[in-house]
């Protein structure tokens, strides 16, 4: 007898509807694999498109020694002394930072302050949009916090109790890309210096030997072993490879989680199939052959991981738009923006069409190629 396949999707709707409490756990449990598959994947997309907006640079950073949130390390004037005081043929520019994270309309995010003039020539800032800060109550913000929390010119910002402008739009290198820009002289009056600066970045003269003038300042009695000097190149290659370990073992986990489609599927078409032999026995009987019937338990599942991933999907963008405006995350300092890609989709809804009938393939191996008298006395 052959089955078409609007006789054998009409044949389904009658069997899930029978079914319809197993069907729903099924696709349940699907769902919440490909839930973590999204969440996973968009977190390994965010800090690929992190790793993307690193700048190398040959500046040297001073901060306190094994200080793991520059916001709380302090950074006395006898450090910033021992950079000023290095001949100008050594050290061209010295611009200590105020750094603070804080919840500004709603959204943690990282504060920098440093003397405007520092802004392109050692921060190697773009201005995107606007006009840099001239007035105290006027900032900039970083293309990425403008496009994760929809900040543009013009918007008021709640910062420390007081009320500011975003003036200018910038594009900055690596972790700083999603921060807010203030003039450290605004700064300066609306922290007050009771925690003073949190550290200082420290520009080598051209042509002068970075090496030796971090070896200069790092031995200076002033520094002492209380304060660590390193190169930014260093302190972004050492972030950049932890970032990449984290998403090698995201992209993994995303993967490991989508296998989980076919040992799913595969449980609930073994016990579909255990549980209804003798059903499975009357249709081979009345001439469905073995391949109409693995078939049928293809395309059973595929709906049933159809239905999963668009629930998934679902869930992970509520997810998603959740974490950006109530919980957002930073790693290292910079904010994490979970994104999920059409290519994302595009490889996820492929390989959990393929991983559902595979499943459903193996469980229908043994069973329905049993004797149909064997199954019809079960």
């Amino acid at each position: 007898m052959k089955q078409n396949l609007p006789d054998i999707l009409l044949f389904l709707v009658k069997d899930i509807r029978h079914d319809w409490a197993r069907t729903t756990l099924t696709v349940f449990g699907l769902a919440m694999v490909i839930f973590s598959f999204f969440i996973l994947s968009a977190f390994s997309q965010s800090l690929a498109d992190y790793n993307e907006n690193v700048t190398l640079t040959r500046n040297l950073i001073v901060i306190q020694t094994d200080m793991i949130d520059p916001g709380d390390a302090v950074l006395e004037e006898s450090a910033i002394q021992a950079a000023e005081l290095l001949p100008t043929e050594l050290v061209s520019r010295v611009s200590p930072v105020i750094f603070r994270h804080l919840r500004i309309n709603d959204h943690m995010i990282q504060l920098r302050a440093a003397r405007v003039e520092d802004w392109t020539t050692v921060f190697h800032m773009e201005l995107l949009e606007g006009q840099w800060p001239k007035e105290p109550g006027e900032v900039a913000v970083g293309e990425g916090a403008a496009e994760a929390f929809g900040w543009k010119r013009g918007t008021v910002l709640t910062i420390y109790g007081s009320q500011f402008r975003i003036t200018a739009v910038s594009r900055l290198p690596g972790s700083v890309f999603a921060s807010i820009w203030m003039p450290l002289e605004t700064a300066q009056k609306l922290f007050g210096m009771k925690h003073g600066y949190q550290l200082m970045f420290v520009q080598a003269a051209p042509g002068a030997d970075a090496e030796e003038v971090r070896t200069l300042i790092q031995e200076d009695p002033r520094l002492a072993e209380k304060y660590s000097v390193f190169f930014e190149d260093s302190y972004s290659r050492k972030n950049n490879q932890i970032l990449n370990d984290i998403r090698s073992l995201m992209i993994i986990g995303s993967s490991l989680a989508l296998l989980a489609v076919t040992f799913g599927t595969y449980n609930s078409t073994s016990l579909s199939i255990i549980e209804r032999s003798r059903e499975i026995g009357i249709l081979r009987a009345v001439g469905f052959s073995h391949k109409t019937l693995v078939n049928i338990l293809g395309v059973r599942a595929s709906l049933q991981s159809w239905i999963a991933f668009i629930t998934g999907l679902v869930c992970a963008i509520g997810f998603i738009i959740y974490q950006r405006e109530y919980a957002q995350f930073f790693i290292f300092g910079f904010y994490i923006s979970f994104k999920i890609t059409w290519q994302i989709i595009i490889f996820g809804f492929l390989l959990t069409s393929i991983l559902a009938i595979f499943g459903a393939w193996l469980s229908s191996l043994r069973l329905l190629n049993q004797d149909v008298n064997k199954l019809l006395r079960n």
